[in-house]
C-alpha cells in the first residue's frame, strides 16, 4: 500500500496548473517530489495526450484540491473521490479539503481581495457540488454535512454566494431524504411478506394475472432499473474493499450499513428466484405446472430481448432449483431444448463465455438503437461484482515506482 497522504502544506506544492482547467491538465511538465534531489521522483506522469497515467497518492490528491486559480474537471474529481477512499476515508478527505481551504484563504494577501475570493468560492463550490451530486451518500453522516457547511462558511462572500450554497444543501437534503424513504419502503415490504401461497388445482399466480411474457419482462426491467439506480458508486468501493463479495447477502441489513442498496438488490434477485419456484410448485396438477414452467421460459427469453440479464439469470436459477428440477413427470411434458438454451447462459465455463457473448451483442444493439426501449442493458449483477473485484484488486496494487495506476482507475 502507498504511504499515507501528506499534509496540506506539502500537497499545495504539488499543484502544476495555474489556471482553471476545462478537462486537460497542463502537460508541459510533471509534478516532482519536493524532497532531496538524490531521492527525487516524478509524482504524476502524463501520456502524450496530456492525460494522467499514474501518480503518488498525495500528488493525485493535490490534483483534486481547488485553489483560486485552479479547479479539477468533473471527470478527475469523480475518479479521485471514488478511488482515493481506498486509502483515506471520506470524512478525513473532507477534513483535508477544509484545511486546504483555510490555508489557501490565508496564504496570500491577494486572497482577501473580492475578485480572488470570488474565484476561490466558484472553484470550491464547483468541487463540492460535484461531490454532493455524484456521491451524495457520503453526506448521510451529519459530521460530513457540518464540515461542508464549514467550507462554505469560509468561502461565502455575499448574499448571492450564500444562496447558491443554501440551494446546494437543499438539493443534498432532498436526495438523502429520497434515499431514506426508499430504504424504509423496502424494509416495510420485507416485513409484510405473506406466508407461502396455498396450493391450487387450477392455473393461478402470475401466469393467470398477466398472460403476456413480454409485459412481465418489461415490468421486471423497470424494477431492476429502479433498484440498480439507487446503488451508490461508493457502495461498490465499500463492498470491494471488504473482499467478502460472496457474503453480500448475509451481511446485517441495518440502516447504518454502507452497502444497504447492494444488499437490497441481491435480495431482489433471490426473491425473484424463489418466486419462480413457488409459482410452479403451488400448482397441484401437472398440466398447470407445465404451463407455468413454459410461461417462465418465455419470460426469460423476453428478458434477453429487452436486455435484462439479471432477471434472466434469476428466472433460470429458479427453474433449476432442486424442488423444481426433481419434478420428472412434469419436465417430461416440457420442451427442454428452450430451457437448455437459457441454462447455457449460466454456464461458467470459459469465464461465462456464452453470457459475455450475448451481453456483447446486446451492447452492439444498444449502440445502434434508435428507440429508447432498445437502450436497456442490465448486466448479471453477481458476475459484475466479481469482475469489479478482480479489477479493484489490480488497481489498489501500487506500481513498481509506488504510484497508483490512475489509467486503470478510470
Amino acid at each position: 500500500m502507498l504511504a499515507p497522504v501528506q499534509s496540506v502544506d506539502s500537497l499545495r506544492d504539488a499543484h502544476s496548473p495555474t489556471t482553471k482547467e476545462s478537462g486537460t491538465p497542463d502537460t508541459s511538465s510533471v509534478v516532482d517530489d519536493p524532497g532531496p534531489s538524490t531521492a527525487r521522483e516524478k509524482k504524476i506522469i502524463y501520456n502524450q495526450e496530456g492525460h494522467i497515467v499514474s501518480g503518488a497518492a498525495d500528488a493525485l490528491l493535490s490534483r483534486m484540491l481547488p485553489t483560486r486559480n485552479y479547479c479539477p474537471d468533473k471527470h478527475t474529481t469523480f475518479t479521485l473521490l471514488l478511488n482515493l477512499r481506498a486509502f483515506i476515508s471520506p470524512s478525513d478527505l473532507l477534513q483535508k479539503v477544509l484545511q486546504h481551504c483555510m490555508f489557501e484563504q490565508n496564504s496570500n494577501s491577494d486572497n482577501f481581495r473580492k475578485e480572488c475570493r470570488s474565484r476561490m468560492f466558484e472553484n470550491m463550490y464547483y468541487f463540492c457540488e460535484e461531490w454532493s451530486e455524484s456521491i451524495p451518500y457520503d453526506f448521510r453522516d451529519p459530521m460530513m454535512r457540518d464540515r461542508l457547511l464549514e467550507i462554505f462558511g469560509l468561502c461565502i462572500i455575499d448574499s448571492t454566494t450564500q444562496q447558491k450554497c443554501d440551494d446546494l444543501m437543499l438539493r443534498l437534503r432532498t436526495t438523502l431524504s429520497k434515499l431514506e424513504r426508499y430504504e424504509m419502503a423496502l424494509r416495510s415490504l420485507h416485513q409484510n411478506t405473506e406466508d407461502p401461497p396455498s396450493t391450487a388445482d387450477q392455473l393461478v399466480g402470475l401466469a393467470a394475472i398477466c398472460p403476456s411474457p413480454l409485459i412481465v419482462a418489461q415490468q421486471l426491467a423497470h424494477i431492476e432499473l429502479e433498484r440498480l439506480s439507487m446503488v451508490g458508486a461508493d457502495e461498490f468501493v465499500e463492498i470491494l474493499k471488504s473482499g467478502k463479495i460472496e457474503e453480500i447477502g448475509f451481511f446485517p441489513k441495518d440502516k447504518d450499513s454502507k452497502i444497504t442498496n447492494i444488499q437490497h438488490y441481491i435480495q431482489w434477485f433471490n426473491q425473484l428466484t424463489n418466486l419462480v419456484a413457488t409459482e410452479i410448485l403451488r400448482h397441484s396438477r401437472k398440466r398447470y405446472r407445465v404451463k407455468t414452467i413454459e410461461y417462465f421460459i418465455e419470460v426469460a427469453k423476453e428478458c434477453i430481448n429487452v436486455g435484462n440479464f439479471n432477471s434472466l439469470m434469476a428466472i433460470v436459477a429458479g427453474l433449476s432449483l432442486q424442488p423444481v428440477s426433481r419434478l420428472k413427470r412434469t419436465w417430461s411434458r416440457v420442451e427442454k431444448s428452450k430451457l437448455e438454451i437459457l441454462q447455457h447462459q449460466l454456464d461458467p465455463s470459459g469465464n461465462f463465455i456464452s453470457y459475455r457473448a450475448t451481453l456483447k451483442a446486446a451492447i452492439w444493439r444498444f449502440e445502434g438503437a434508435k428507440q429508447e426501449a432498445e437502450k436497456v442493458i442490465i448486466p448479471f449483477f453477481g458476475l459484475l461484482i466479481k469482475d469489479l473485484f478482480l479489477l479493484y484488486r489490480r488497481c489498489v496494487m501500487p506500481l513498481p515506482n509506488g504510484h497508483l495506476n490512475y489509467a486503470k482507475k478510470k
